[in-house]
């Protein structure tokens, strides 16, 4: 099997699924009783979001843990008040479970404002073009999940903020979180996930610069600072943070070598006359492209029987074309044939040689 999707999922790493069958067994206390075994529970679980607050080198009680990305991103969109201020800038390449909101948002009287340069990535003027004083929040995406886009968050938010110091800015680091070094210093929230790093599933969260900025949507008991109720995944938090500190070495370790996989990639699109959909800035570990010749079903399908698995767009979307390469501008004929290959620090070079010569034979033998 070779698995090249891991923009969509991980597979859980080793060294968390040996220690959870354990773990369940000592943690299984409610934290909020008040007997020894939940007094350490709960200490277990404020360990697990000092981790992750250090891997985003921020405040330890910024960090809200949620079930999935989607819910950190409908918590922090439906928990802002949109009476003082309207406008929500978005960037029109976003994740669906950021578009999804916007019929919701405009009920709670947000004006949606999208930003498309065609290009596929951001830069500060695309966004100052756009705001002023009426603007609420500003949301851009770290890493693009379909083409791997880079965004320049940090300079961006620098802009927004000297603009206007009462901007809030919203940031979706899922396909950046442990891999990508993204400062937050001028970023009030930033949405995140555990199973695209290697975590289990259920279990992701997002920082918070000012709580007092967000009224729960999901009331209750009053976890999570009061944001988001609902008994503690303790198991799920602590996957989520031994994930990223795994994740972090390994991106760090060998991102030359992913540079060098996506050379690979690249080179294979050009001597085959394949177009690359991913931007040059973008990160190694995403890769997009189109064949122009074979739709992405028959390819996928071809490919899967050879034991190769990848994607022809965002997992979350399900039976659908890619609503980013179509944002883009690109024809009908490039999206219904896009590639989607996402890559992991221990993925194998001959893994991706072979992809390359299987995706070959199968548009030689396939496209009419």
């Amino acid at each position: 099997m070779i698995y090249l999707d891991f923009a969509a999922t991980s597979p859980v790493y080793d060294k968390i699924l040996v220690k959870v069958e354990d773990l369940y067994k000592n943690y299984f206390y409610n934290p909020s009783s008040k007997y020894s075994p939940a007094v350490q529970t709960q200490k277990f679980y404020d360990i697990q979001r000092e981790r992750v607050a250090e891997i985003l080198k921020v405040k330890k009680d910024s960090i809200i843990f949620t079930a999935s990305a989607t819910e950190s991103n409908n918590l922090v969109l439906k928990g802002l008040n949109y009476k003082d201020r309207q406008k929500i800038v978005v960037w029109a390449l976003e994740h669906k479970s950021i578009t999804a909101q916007f019929e919701t948002l405009k009920k709670l009287g947000a004006q949606i404002i999208l930003i498309n340069n065609k290009k596929g990535v951001l830069e500060e003027e695309d966004v100052l073009d756009v705001i002023d004083k009426d603007t609420k929040l500003v949301c851009i995406m770290g890493v693009n999940n379909e083409t791997g886009a880079l965004n320049p968050i940090e300079r961006i938010a620098e802009q927004i903020k000297r603009y206007d110091k009462d901007i809030l800015i919203m940031t979706d680091i899922v396909q950046a979180f442990s891999k990508v070094d993204i400062n937050l210093e001028n970023v009030d929230f930033a949405t995140f996930s555990g199973h695209k790093i290697g975590g289990l599933r259920g279990c992701a969260g997002f920082y918070v610069k000012d709580k007092e900025k967000l009224h729960p949507v999901i009331e209750g008991g009053g976890h999570e600072f009061g944001i988001r109720s609902g008994t503690e995944n303790i198991i799920g938090a602590y996957s989520l943070a031994e994930a990223a500190r795994i994740s972090r070495e390994k991106y760090r370790e060998k991102w030359d070598y992913l540079t060098e996989l996506k050379e690979i990639l690249v080179n294979f699109c050009k001597e085959n006359r394949f177009l690359i959909n991913s931007p040059e800035k973008s990160v190694p570990y995403i890769f997009n492209f189109s064949t122009g010749r074979l739709p992405s079903e028959v390819l996928i399908n071809y490919l899967s029987g050879k034991g190769i698995y990848v994607s022809s767009g965002s997992a979350c979307s399900r039976g659908k074309t890619s609503s980013v390469l179509k944002t883009m501008g690109l024809s009908d004929i490039i999206v219904n044939s896009s590639i989607r290959v996402s890559l992991h620090p221990d993925t194998k070079k001959e893994d991706i040689e072979h992809f390359c010569y299987m995706v070959k034979e199968g548009v030689e033998k396939l496209a009419l």
